[in-house]
C-alpha cells in the first residue's frame, strides 16, 4: 500500500541498514508452518517472493527437497542470498533474481506453490503483489503469505501513522482475505491468534533466542546500526529509528497490531 515516506527510515529501514540476520514475526516457526500450510514435497516448484537474504528459500530447499527460486528488488539482497546458496552447496536447489514483486517475470502457471513472507505490504499496491503471486502459481496451487493485521479498532490516522513508521501497511484480517479472493483465490484459511502474540515480534533472531523487545539487537549491534543510519540520514534519522522502534513496539504491546498466516488456493478456472 503506497505511503508517504514522512517517518523515514521506518523500522523496515532500520533492519535492512543493520544487515543483521533478523527473521519475519514467528521466526522459523512461522516459516516451518507456512511449508506445512502448502505441503511442501520434494520436486515441487517453489517461487519465494521477496526472497530478502535468501533464508527461508534456503530452508525450504535444505528441509523439504523442494526447487525454490526467489525474487527480491534489491540487488544487495540478491547478491548476499546467492553468496550463502554457494556456501551451502545449493546452486542446483536454489536461485535468486532481482525483480518487482509486482510485476513477476514469469509466464503463467509456473510454480507449484508461490510464498511471500512478510512483504505484501511493503509495495506501493499489494493487490498487485498478490494477483501476480496468483498469475504465476499452477491451478490448483497454493499461494501463502504471512502480514501484519489491526487487531484493535483505531482511528484512520493512527494506522496510518503507524504504518509509515513501520515502513509496511497492516490490513485487517477480512481485508487480507478479501484482497486474496480478487487476486483468484479459493478455499482460504488463516491463523492469527498465535502469532499475534506479543513475544513473536521479538523473537526474530536466526542466532539466538530474544527474552523482550529491548534485546532484538545487542548493545554494539545497535551502535553499529545507529552508525549507518547517521551515514544515510543524518541525526535526525537516528532519532527517527528511535522513535519508529517505540512506537511500533507500543503497537504490538497494547495489542493493536497483530499477525496472520493465510493460504489460499488457486482457482482451476483462472
Amino acid at each position: 500500500m503506497k505511503r508517504k515516506g514522512i517517518h523515514k527510515p521506518t523500522v523496515e529501514d532500520a533492519i535492512e541498514i543493520s544487515g543483521i540476520e533478523i527473521l519475519h514475526p514467528g521466526g522459523y516457526e512461522l516459516t516451518k508452518r507456512t511449508a506445512e500450510f502448502c505441503e511442501l514435497k520434494e520436486g515441487m516448484r517453489i517461487l519465494d517472493v521477496s526472497s530478502g537474504r535468501g533464508t527461508q528459500a534456503i530452508y525450504y530447499a535444505e528441509t523439504f527437497g523442494v526447487d525454490v527460486t526467489g525474487i527480491d528488488i534489491s540487488d544487495k539482497m540478491v547478491e548476499t542470498a546467492t553468496k550463502k546458496t554457494t556456501e551451502r552447496g545449493l546452486s542446483e536447489k536454489v536461485r535468486f533474481i532481482k525483480g518487482d514483486s509486482q510485476d513477476l517475470p514469469f509466464k503463467d502457471n509456473t510454480f507449484d506453490v508461490v510464498i511471500n513472507e512478510c512483504a505484501v505490504g511493503i509495495p506501493d499496491d499489494s493487490q498487485k503483489v498478490l494477483n501476480e503471486m496468483l498469475r504465476v502459481v499452477k491451478q490448483n496451487g497454493a499461494v501463502a503469505i504471512h502480514e501484519s493485521v489491526w487487531k484493535k479498532p483505531i482511528s484512520g490516522a493512527k494506522k496510518e501513522e503507524i504504518s509509515e513508521r513501520y515502513g509496511t501497511t497492516p490490513l485487517e484480517l477480512t481485508k487480507w482475505v478479501e484482497m486474496l479472493e480478487i487476486a483468484g483465490a479459493v478455499n482460504i484459511i488463516s491463523e492469527s491468534e498465535k502469532w499475534s502474540e506479543p513475544e513473536m515480534f521479538w523473537n526474530i533472531r536466526k542466532d539466538r533466542k530474544v527474552k523482550n523487545h529491548k534485546s532484538v539487537m545487542s548493545i554494539g549491534e545497535k551502535l553499529t546500526t545507529a552508525f549507518r543510519v547517521l551515514k544515510n540520514y543524518g541525526f535526525d534519522g537516528v532519532k527517527k529509528v528511535f522513535e519508529n522502534e517505540k512506537f511500533f513496539f507500543q503497537a504490538v504491546l497494547s495489542g493493536v497490531l497483530g499477525y496472520a498466516l493465510f493460504k489460499g488456493v488457486k482457482q482451476t478456472d483462472r
